[in-house]
């Protein structure tokens, strides 16, 4: 072996420890190893976001889908959350470089977004005199703090204080606590041991047209009384609503109790004011509930309070995640709004301030 041999050997054998080298003449082939293990898991990148993708927005297209399913009706409550996941897998796809992906996200973030915006775009009017104010707290069995519902009472000077799940025993404790002097009227039925009771206490007249107690009209077991409130500047008509909870097995009567409400709503004379409070068991994301409210503002979305939950609180392990207690309204102006959370009580009290219109 010459030295030029020993010598050529030796190149050769540093040149080649990527890989093996080509044919004498060729370049070398480049190792494309990397790039085609990265093409199968960006793949799998894709159908992970895809698969997340369909499963948001098919949850939160069961909003249009007026059924009483049980896992439907639940399903229909999580609207807030399809949200938030869009907007969590929108900055995902952007972080991991998807971009194909990224557009398909994007146009569900803005469907979604475009849904849920008139609940944040205030319309109420803050400076108007302020001529009624209604609050509803459902008092889960009689079971709630007297003593903090009553200073919720005076802090916001409420004129109407409507009572689902109402028992003789929670009104012993108002009264203790200054209702019978604070309410000079109420009207319902109080009852014992059972969700079905309603009470409606007033600083105003009350007139009633309607205590509200017949389940095959009002298609639930609890008592909807439909009464008038006189203020000083108008007579204001007063429904409460608190249909059967849409439990599993419950759902068929849940969605009668809504339609019961909503023929009733049919009914009235257009240009009567209106105000509807109570535990609807219901919210925005229930066709049967969307149908009742048309027509009618809805005081805590009118004064632009978003996302607002009001169940579940006491007695559960989930956060409040969702609004089943609503005041809903005609021909009144919405002043302000807000929800107060009591111990021992399942649902947060909504209230709302009104003005009526001049006469």
């Amino acid at each position: 072996m010459t030295v030029q041999e020993a010598a050529r050997g030796h190149l050769d054998s540093d040149d080649g420890h990527g890989g093996p080298s080509g044919p004498p003449g060729e370049p070398a082939e480049s190792s494309t190893w990397e790039p085609a293990g990265r093409r199968p898991r960006g793949r799998w990148v894709d159908v992970v976001i895809g698969v997340v993708l369909l499963g948001l927005v098919a949850v939160g297209a069961l909003r249009w889908y007026d059924s009483t399913a049980y896992v439907v009706v639940v399903l229909q409550t999580a609207g807030p959350f399809v949200v938030i996941g869009l907007g969590l897998l929108a900055v995902a796809t952007l972080v991991l470089r998807r971009w194909w992906m990224l557009v398909p996200v994007v146009v569900a973030l803005v469907v979604a977004a475009t849904v849920a915006a008139p609940a944040f775009r205030a319309t109420s009017s803050p400076k108007a005199d302020r001529d009624l104010t209604v609050m509803s707290a459902n008092v889960w069995i009689g079971a709630a703090n007297a003593g903090q519902l009553m200073d919720a009472v005076r802090f916001h000077s409420v004129d109407v204080l409507v009572l689902t799940e109402a028992t003789p025993a929670i009104l012993r404790r108002l009264d203790a606590e200054g209702a019978a002097d604070y309410f000079s009227q109420r009207e319902g039925v109080a009852r014992a041991s059972t969700y079905t009771g309603t009470m409606v206490l007033s600083r105003y007249p009350l007139s009633v047209r309607s205590l509200g107690t017949d389940p095959a009209l009002e298609g639930t077991r609890s008592v909807q009384p439909e009464v008038d409130v006189t203020v000083p500047n108008g007579t204001v008509r007063l429904k409460v609503a608190h249909p059967t909870a849409p439990l599993r097995g419950d759902t068929v009567e849940w969605r009668a109790g809504l339609r019961a409400l909503q023929s009733w709503k049919q009914r009235l004379d257009g240009d009567e004011l209106l105000v509807m409070a109570g535990d609807f068991n219901a919210g925005f994301g229930h066709p049967g509930f969307r149908d009742l409210a048309a027509g009618l503002d809805d005081a805590q979305r009118i004064d632009g309070q978003g996302w607002v939950r009001t169940w579940p609180f006491a007695g559960n392990r989930l956060p409040a995640f969702v609004q089943l207690d609503h005041l809903l309204s005609r021909g009144l102006t919405v002043v302000e709004a807000g929800q107060v959370a009591l111990n021992r009580a399942d649902h947060a009290a909504v209230w709302a301030s009104y003005a009526l219109p001049a006469r």
